[in-house]
């Protein structure tokens, strides 16, 4: 990541040159009729695409008005960081081609974008907290140039939206830094928890710990899963893996990421696997994870794939975990058999539809259900920060839901 100093002016950027692993891949050039992204001739012929959506076509693809396609749009920013570089960079909110170039050295998975002639960094611009003892999260917020407000006068983003994130790097690892916006307290502590809890009933999640500066103010440091450590590069070298969302591999743009069914983002995903039905069936625990532990913001965005191993795509660790029950949101952020509850029918119905068999279906649900039971009582006695009576709302809340689910499930099996 750029600090907000180094972020590119707009009106310098026409083309950029788009690069896949390192090697230089296409090009994304502003023409009249809008952005056009185009394979480079150099690229080789057995390299893999860009993108899932970018396939080798003998026309370029144009997207109109300032708009980039949508895998590259899924690259920006959100929140904080989108409305800082925004400010930054001092460009429309459509022009995405300038905002790209700006922080596309180093964006989620293995593409970066430049402007054009230039070559792309060797090594990630996260800010470096190795020799920052006694350190201030403020400080590292001023640095990155992520202001604290809410974007708007008046206009609350959901909780994952809101939260002040930045990449950091510390001895050969990179991570993403959470903190706390003013308008959501304890949701660093709130997500450390769940995403624990993930761990704890073995819901492959991504890692990460509490970390406290100098202030006593807790941030998560999560461990990115779309970097790895490649000594053979250098001793704090990190390799890039690709990495699509649910959002990118459907061809929407960000701004659709509520707009889709789970069954639809399940699909996409699963589309682009070798293993169809283990995919589906981790999605489909991620599903149930959000449901019983009041997580409304499971979006297009917040489920992804990932290259596990070169050519192959499979369902990316659970991340994005925050219980936003806490926060009032008590629905699903994607449909499921067009509810934004959950039911035991609907889940099954939906395993069905993403290929995944009744059986297999059943035996998930149970599995969360089985191993997620203590939750309520957990929350009810204490183990999140909030004021006693958010939390017994919330653990009667959760209480509902596992006891529908469960009782869903039995008839299920009667039948």
């Amino acid at each position: 990541m750029h600090s907000a100093s180094s972020w590119r002016c707009a009106e310098l950027v026409d083309a950029a040159d788009v690069y896949k692993s390192g090697v230089l891949a296409g090009s994304l050039t502003r023409t009249p009729a809008g952005i056009a992204f185009d394979y480079a001739d150099s690229y080789p012929a057995d390299a893999p695409q860009v993108a899932t959506t970018l396939p080798r076509t003998d026309a370029p693809l144009v997207t109109p008005a300032g708009a980039v396609p949508p895998f590259f749009a899924g690259l920006l920013p959100e929140g904080r960081r989108l409305t800082a570089l925004r400010r930054a960079v001092k460009t429309s909110a459509d022009d995405e081609l300038s905002l790209l170039v700006a922080v596309g050295a180093d964006t989620i998975g293995d593409v970066q974008v430049v402007a054009h002639g230039e070559q792309p960094p060797a090594e990630s611009s996260g800010i470096s907290i190795d020799a920052r003892a006694g350190f201030r999260f403020d400080d590292l917020l001023a640095e990155a140039g992520v202001s604290e407000r809410p974007a708007l006068a008046g206009v609350q983003d959901k909780a994952s939206a809101a939260m002040l994130s930045l990449p950091v790097r510390r001895r050969g690892e990179r991570f993403i830094l959470k903190l706390d916006p003013p308008d959501y307290p304890n949701l660093v502590d709130d997500e450390a928890f769940f995403l624990s809890l993930a761990h704890e009933t073995h819901l492959p999640a991504v890692r990460a710990s509490v970390l406290t500066d100098a202030s006593d103010r807790h941030g998560l440091l999560v461990t990115r899963f779309d970097r790895v450590a490649d000594t053979s590069l250098a001793v704090d070298a990190v390799r890039s893996i690709a990495v699509e969302d649910a959002a990118q591999v459907a061809g929407v743009w960000p701004a659709d990421k509520y707009n889709l069914s789970f069954e639809q983002a399940a699909s996409a995903l699963i589309g682009v696997t070798k293993a169809p039905a283990v995919a589906g069936l981790r999605l489909l625990e991620q599903l149930a994870f959000a449901w019983l532990t009041g997580n409304g913001d499971q979006h297009a965005k917040n489920l992804s794939v990932f290259e596990a191993v070169p050519g192959e795509f499979r369902v990316a660790p659970a991340y994005d975990l925050p219980a936003t029950l806490f926060y009032g949101d008590e629905t699903l952020a994607l449909t499921v058999g067009g509810r934004d509850t959950l039911t035991a029918a609907r889940f099954v119905e939906a395993a069905n539809e993403i290929g995944v068999p009744p059986r297999a279906a059943t035996r998930a649900l149970s599995s969360a259900l089985n191993t997620l039971a203590a939750l309520p009582d957990r929350i009810e006695a204490g183990a999140l920060p909030f004021d006693r009576r958010v939390n017994v709302k919330a653990a009667r809340t959760l209480r509902r839901r596992h006891r529908e689910l469960g009782e869903g499930l039995a008839r299920l099996r009667e039948a």
